[in-house]
C-alpha cells in the first residue's frame, strides 16, 4: 500500500508555510511527471511551471512563491517558501533519507536458480532477483533494483546507481537523493561495464522485455526503454526519455534528455539526438536529422 502524507505532517520542519493542507502519495517535476501516478506533489516557481500546472493531471499538492499562490487552483493543496524549488527538493531528501516515504524496507530476495558471483555485490535491502538471472563479477545490484526472470547483467554492471540530478542556487548545488528504483523486465541482458540509474521519485527506470544492452552503456533516471531494443556500446540515453519497442541505438550515440524515439526507430553510429525520433525513422549525425537527408547532404558537400 502506498503511503500518503499531508502537507501539514511536514510543516514543523521548517521548509515551508501550509496554507491550505492537502494529501499527496509522490513526489514530480510538473515538467515531466509520470501522469500514472495519483496524487503529485510538486512546485510551482514562475508563471511558465505555473501554466504547466493548471493542463497537467494528478497533481493534489504544490509549493509556490506567496506571489504566485494566488493563482494556484483551490481544489490543490498549497504551500508557500522564499525559494520553492529548495524547498521542495529539501522536502524530498527529508523524505527519502530519514523516513520510509518512497520504501518500507524488506530484505533482498534472489531466487534460488540464479547464480550470483562470488565477487558480485548485492544490496542487503531492497532488492529482488527472479529465477534464473546470472550475475556477473564485480557487478552491483543496488538498493530499489528488481530483476524479473532470465536477466543476464554482465562483469562490472550497475543497477539502481544514483543519477546526475544536482539543483543549483545562487552558492550552492543541492544533491538530490534518488529514491525510486530500477525495473528489469524478463529476458534483459546488459553486458559488462554498464551503468543504469534509478529513478528520483516514486517510479522505475525501466527495460523492456528482451531489450539487449552492450558494454559502456549509461542509461539515466527516470528512462523507459520498450522491449527487444538493441543498445550498442559506449551509448547513452539521458534521464526521463522515452524509447519504444524494437529500437537500435548504435555505437556511441547520444540521447539528449526528456526525448521520445518511437518504436521500430533506428538512432545510427554516433548519432546526437536532440529532438523527437517518429515510430520507424532513421536518424543520422550531430544533431541527428533523418538518415537520408543525411546522406543527401554529405553526397552534395562532397561533389
Amino acid at each position: 500500500m502506498i503511503p500518503k502524507m499531508k502537507l501539514s505532517e511536514l510543516e514543523n520542519k521548517n521548509f515551508m508555510d501550509v496554507v491550505r493542507d492537502g494529501e499527496f502519495e509522490s513526489l514530480a517535476f510538473v515538467r515531466y511527471n509520470n501522469h500514472n501516478n495519483p496524487n503529485q506533489f510538486t512546485y510551482v516557481e514562475d508563471a511558465r511551471h505555473l501554466r504547466r500546472l493548471l493542463s497537467t493531471p494528478n497533481m493534489s499538492c504544490v509549493i509556490t512563491s506567496r506571489d504566485l499562490a494566488p493563482r494556484v487552483p483551490q481544489e490543490l493543496g498549497l504551500a508557500v517558501a522564499s525559494i520553492p524549488r529548495k524547498a521542495f527538493f529539501d522536502i524530498h531528501n527529508y523524505l527519502a533519507n530519514e523516513t520510509n516515504f518512497y520504501w518500507e524496507p524488506f530484505p533482498s530476495e534472489v531466487a534460488g536458480s540464479s547464480s550470483i558471483h562470488p565477487r558480485a555485490y548485492v544490496a542487503e535491502n531492497n532488492v529482488r532477483i527472479g529465477p534464473n538471472c546470472i550475475i556477473g563479477s564485480h557487478a552491483s545490484i543496488l538498493e530499489g533494483s528488481i530483476l524479473e526472470s532470465d536477466v543476464i547483467i554482465g562483469p562490472g554492471s550497475v543497477i539502481g546507481g544514483e543519477g546526475f540530478q544536482f539543483i543549483r542556487f545562487e552558492k550552492e548545488i543541492l544533491s538530490v537523493t534518488h529514491a525510486g528504483g530500477v525495473l528489469i523486465h524478463k529476458g534483459v541482458e546488459i553486458q559488462a561495464n554498464s551503468v543504469v540509474d534509478k529513478a528520483v521519485f516514486r517510479s522505475f527506470t525501466t527495460i523492456g522485455e528482451y531489450t539487449k544492452i552492450d558494454n559502456l552503456v549509461h542509461v539515466g533516471h527516470n528512462v523507459a526503454i520498450g522491449k527487444r531494443c538493441m543498445i550498442v556500446a559506449c551509448a547513452q540515453v539521458g534521464g526521463n526519455s522515452a524509447i519504444g519497442d524494437d529500437v537500435w541505438i548504435g555505437p556511441s550515440a547520444s540521447i539528449s534528455s526528456k526525448i521520445t524515439i518511437g518504436s521500430g526507430a533506428w538512432v545510427s553510429i554516433g548519432s546526437v539526438v536532440t529532438m523527437n525520433v517518429g515510430p520507424g525513422k532513421k536518424v543520422t549525425g550531430n544533431f541527428a536529422i533523418d538518415h537520408e537527408k543525411f546522406i543527401a547532404n554529405m553526397v552534395r558537400l562532397t561533389k
